[in-house]
């Protein structure tokens, strides 16, 4: 009993001390954390195309520009006295700011070069003095900077202006670096909207954006660029971002020095301070970055491509040699601001009719249903309601109406109705969400920028797709400017929104839409891709809030491949193929024409002289003069244009860059051209 005792006492004994030393262990917090997007986003900036190499100078143009652009539009449409714009840009205005940017500027690049030989050789180099980084000093670079640009600010001109230099670093990054990298300062201003005192608080901060709560034709939509470039540009330099902005009802500006945090929150330098500067309104950004050599053809390439269906401002982009790129506002009318696309019944999935239905600040069902969505009245609301009490009549449970309170509703309620409400026919999306450049607008602009011998555009009628409205807009230009193109990168140029694509070219709905099209039924051949090829350009522009839904990554450098997306491309570019066909065989009919003619004409003399020979010798006295028969002969030959003409033309120039050496179809398809083309 004793050895019994002790056992129990020395077992509760141990059982103490366990129980004791648990206590004094600290509670199991387990193993998920919750981090933040910055943080996420701030390793892979590349997510949104800031990796290292010659795109990421092409990424920090489109995400500013776009900006820039997107705030010029913001301006125009929100300010109630517009200033008069004349029909184009003054040229002398041109000339005037590209005369006051020269003396200011130097090819960094060349200076680099030789900085680094002289270095590799041995020799004492004196790097160029770098500007004090106070804010002070930054304010007065920006006065500076403004002092080419006044007579655009002064008649309030929309304009943006996009600058890249190379910087010396040594501090940083050694010239004669391994790896190759250099220190680039990125500086960007527009005379947009501006940016009152809060909207500035948030700029630059992750999924902090105008554009992210509904869906609009913008370039832009959640609020990824401007914060991965702040990123990237801390990470690579650990330099602060310098921003300017005044808001266009605004007094004074606000003037900062920042950092953006892995916190998603911002961490001020400097200031903000508010300051009078000699501009109305816009936004001023400076920031440092680390990439590879800048080299022509990609960022100087986007500011060009922009320049096209953005007609409507005026963009100056210095590039690192010291080239100035001006390419002046050819419109004085701005487009329309597009409309919010609210919420079709045809793209709504069970978990998104959810969420709405947890998130709305309707009180009632009947409110929700119709002030929730776009096309569903009063009694189509009704309907829905209709087709729901059915199912639950069937099931026994009390019926909706709609005057039911929406946070009242049942999990079965709500299954049932969203069935119901699936299962309605309803309209197509209203398609003034959309807003297109227009046929005459676009023909212009290319016309101006190229002068080609041929320009047609089509614009598609808006359709939907996703429950979203979208428009196809195309355009082929052929000769003039164009050189023959030697890939197929030089032909098709895509647009989404406004926003020239570059990259992920063959991933993108348009490029697999545009390969699909056989070229050869129009007289064009094609590159082993299925693109065309010769001295031609087709552009294809997907304007309208569908294409947020549709890119397929961050970048937003190329659309996913919607069967009606994909159709409304090819139908376009088969209406455009149509023209161009025609121009294509007026033209070598004309020329067979002449070619005719003047062999004729060659052979005009002599066709006279034996003439007159054998009507003077029948009549036995000078009758005819040679030469006046053939003046009348010369003057008759035009030529004529017969079925025998066309096929012949399209013999000759078969096998040629342009033209495909296959014949243009049924013969009464190319004579009801012909016809049309009179």
């Amino acid at each position: 009993m004793a050895s019994s005792r002790k056992k129990r006492k020395a077992k509760s004994s141990r059982r103490q001390r366990a129980a004791a030393a648990t206590a004094e262990l600290p509670a199991d917090t387990g193993d998920i954390k919750q981090g933040t997007i910055a943080k996420f986003m701030r390793k892979r900036t590349q997510l949104v195309g800031f990796e290292t190499g010659l795109n990421k100078h092409t990424q920090y143009v489109i995400e500013f520009l776009d900006n820039a652009v997107d705030a010029l539009e913001s301006w125009w449409w929100k300010t109630k006295k517009h200033p008069r714009l004349q029909e184009h840009l003054d040229p002398a205005i041109v000339e005037e700011v590209r005369a006051k940017l020269e003396p200011s500027l130097y090819d960094s690049i060349a200076l680099s070069k030789k900085l680094e030989k002289e270095i590799r050789e041995g020799k004492d180099v004196e790097f160029p003095t770098r500007p004090k980084e106070t804010l002070e000093e930054k304010v007065k670079a920006f006065r500076k900077f403004l002092v080419p640009f006044r007579a655009l600010i002064k008649k309030n001109e929309p304009f943006a202006v996009i600058q890249l230099t190379e910087v010396m670093m040594p501090d940083l990054v050694p010239l004669d670096n391994d790896e190759g990298l250099r220190v680039y300062e990125f500086t960007c201003f527009d005379n947009g909207v501006g940016m009152v005192a809060s909207d500035f608080e948030k700029y630059g901060i992750y999924l902090a954006s105008s554009k992210s709560e509904k869906l609009r034709q913008t370039r832009g939509s959640q609020g990824f660029g401007a914060p991965s470039a702040f990123s990237d540009a801390q990470n690579t330099t650990g330099k602060p971002i310098f921003a300017i902005t005044k808001r266009f009802t605004a007094s004074r500006a606000i003037v900062a020095d920042f950092f953006t945090t892995t916190a998603n929150t911002k961490q001020y330098e400097a200031g903000p301070v508010e300051m009078d500067l000699p501009f109305e309104h816009g936004t001023y950004i400076r920031l440092y970055y680390l990439n590879i050599q800048y080299r022509r053809g990609y960022a100087d390439t986007y500011a060009q491509m922009a320049s096209l269906l953005n007609s409507h401002v005026t963009i100056i982009f210095i590039d690192p040699y010291g080239e100035i790129h001006i390419y002046p506002r050819r419109v004085n009318q701005f487009p329309k601001e597009p409309k919010y696309a609210q919420p079709h019944p045809a793209s709504i999935r069970i978990g998104e009719f959810q969420d709405l239905l947890r998130e709305s600040q309707e009180k009632t069902l009947g409110s929700f249903l119709t002030k929730a969505f776009c096309r569903i009245s009063t009694n189509k609301a009704r309907q829905i309601i209709e087709a729901a009490n059915k199912e639950l009549g069937r099931k026994k449970l009390p019926k909706l109406s709609l005057r039911t309170p929406i946070d009242s509703l049942s999990k079965i309620e709500v299954e049932l109705l969203y069935k119901a409400f699936s299962s309605q026919d309803y309209l197509a999306p209203p398609t003034d969400t959309v807003v297109p450049v227009g046929e005459e607008v676009f023909e212009q602009t290319i016309r101006m920028a190229y002068e080609p011998d041929f320009v047609t555009a089509v614009t598609r009628k808006p359709t939907s797709g996703k429950g979203l409205s979208f428009a196809v807009e195309v355009c082929i230009a052929y000769g003039g400017k164009i050189p023959p193109a030697t890939s197929a990168t030089q032909v098709l140029w895509r647009f989404v929104n406004r926003v020239p694509k570059l990259r992920d070219n063959s991933d993108c709905a348009t490029w697999k839409a545009c390969a699909s099209v056989n070229w050869r039924n129009y007289k064009v051949q094609t590159f082993d891709n299925g693109i065309p090829r010769g001295p031609l350009m087709v552009f294809i522009h997907v304007c309208g809030a569908y294409v947020h839904v549709m890119f397929k990554g961050q970048s937003k450098q190329a659309l996913a491949e919607d069967e009606v997306l994909l159709r409304e491309i090819k139908l376009a570019l088969e209406d455009a193929g149509r023209r161009f066909r025609r121009f294509i065989t007026r033209r070598e009919t004309a020329r067979r024409k002449a070619k005719r003619a003047g062999i004729l004409a060659m052979y005009a003399d002599q066709f006279a002289q034996s003439l007159v020979n054998i009507v003077n010798t029948a009549k036995g006295k000078q009758l005819f003069d040679p030469e006046t028969v053939a003046g009348r002969l010369r003057d008759a030959i035009t030529g004529y244009e017969t079925r025998h003409d066309v096929v012949e033309t399209e013999a000759e120039v078969a096998g040629s860059d342009l033209v495909a050496d296959i014949p243009l179809g049924e013969p009464e398809a190319v004579e009801a051209d012909i016809r049309e083309g009179e």
